[in-house]
């Protein structure tokens, strides 16, 4: 939060990092722009007071990519304009806020943390009075309203997507595998189907109407379960050329002018903590527990090398429980990987062959399974 910010600015700042994500406090919308409930209870003086303190933040040489963080947990009819323009309102003020306090742009997070999958179809509360197409015309419409609001506040700024079509790759046990393929009915079918569906429509949308010097990044969250260099190279060229399948036509210059292919990193993942918590086959799930601490430190910091290596400019890292800035259950070598890995990639220095370790790690708990 600001405030979090404010007053541990110099542990951040020196932290590794070159910027960090920005959530607002609940009595400032919480970044929550299409929740309508929680725009309702939206506090005018609490706005002013959080995008003071955004201002005021002193200016770093360090910290130089620091984003707003807008979400996409919806309590809105995507077919009323009435929602719509409330939802607009405050797109727009994080957007601005955002170019005051000269922050790098917005950090579009639109994963549904209220259990409304909005971007399905098949869950849809007017699923019976429109089509599949017919929403997805109605919410590549939104897409394009979306990124005309935040970029006429905000001209030339960096649309951070945690997700966006990397959510179609052949890969991860979340993803609704339609990447590669060529074939349009299949494609429809697919989305159609798909938990993420909708949000291939939404991404049309923003380049629709996207301007000159906009850039918008894919965050590709699945790399959270990467475990080899293959997987990041991989989803790179499918971001990069058979992405252009789910992308209309008209819209493919611009895509490829101003898509960034980024990725995530995931200190969990690497420490076996979502051993029980994800629905992925055990040799998955367990391959973190494993691992000797020092093991754990050089998947983490290998994941780093090759996310930063094919990356077009930006990755980022995502933690539980605990704090980088406070030191508080920090996993041993993991601030040290930071600094680290940028060294590698200047010198060409390859990292840990850790993958080896993981193979073995998963063939020993795919023998195991099953027994006492």
């Amino acid at each position: 939060m600001p405030t979090y910010l404010r007053d541990h600015f110099a542990q951040i700042e020196n932290s590794g990092f070159d910027g960090v994500g920005i959530k607002l406090p609940d009595e400032a919308g919480s970044g929550y722009v299409f929740d309508l409930k929680k725009n309702a209870k939206i506090n005018a003086e609490a706005r002013a007071l959080q995008a003071k303190i955004l201002m005021s933040l002193p200016k770093s040489k360090k910290l130089t990519h620091n984003f707003l963080i807008v979400h996409g947990t919806s309590s809105m009819d995507w077919f009323s304009d009435k929602d719509w323009a409330i939802a607009e309102e405050h797109l727009r003020w994080c957007a601005k806020t955002a170019k005051n306090a000269k922050l790098a742009g917005i950090f579009w997070d639109a994963e549904p943390y209220n259990g409304f999958p909005l971007w399905s179809y098949a869950n849809q509360s007017q699923k019976s009075r429109y089509s599949f197409l017919e929403y997805y015309q109605q919410i590549r419409k939104r897409g394009a309203q979306f990124i005309k609001a935040v970029q006429e506040e905000f001209p030339g700024l960096t649309i951070f997507s945690l997700r966006q079509l990397s959510d179609f790759q052949d890969g991860s046990p979340f993803s609704a595998h339609l990447l590669p393929t060529q074939d349009p009915a299949m494609l429809q079918k697919g989305l159609s189907e798909a938990w993420w569906g909708l949000h291939a429509a939404f991404t049309n949308g923003i380049f629709d109407a996207i301007a000159p010097g906009v850039t918008f990044v894919d965050g590709n969250e699945e790399a959270y379960y990467y475990s080899s260099a293959l997987e990041f190279e991989r989803i790179a060229r499918v971001l990069r050329n058979d992405a252009l399948a789910l992308v209309a036509p008209e819209n493919r210059l611009r895509y490829a002018a101003q898509m960034q292919v980024g990725h995530a990193v995931s200190v969990d993942y690497t420490m076996g903590n979502w051993a029980t918590a994800i629905s992925f086959p055990d040799y998955l799930r367990r391959q973190g527990k494993e691992l000797a601490p020092e093991q754990r430190a050089q998947w983490f910091e290998h994941n780093l090398y090759h996310a930063l290596r094919t990356a077009d400019e930006f990755i980022w890292v995502y933690s539980e429980d605990m704090s980088w800035w406070e030191g508080r259950n920090v996993p041993p070598g993991y601030s040290s990987a930071l600094s680290t890995v940028r060294q590698k990639i200047e010198t060409n220095t390859p990292p840990f062959d850790i993958e080896t370790t993981l193979r073995s790690v998963r063939e020993a708990l795919k023998a195991t399974r099953g027994k006492a």
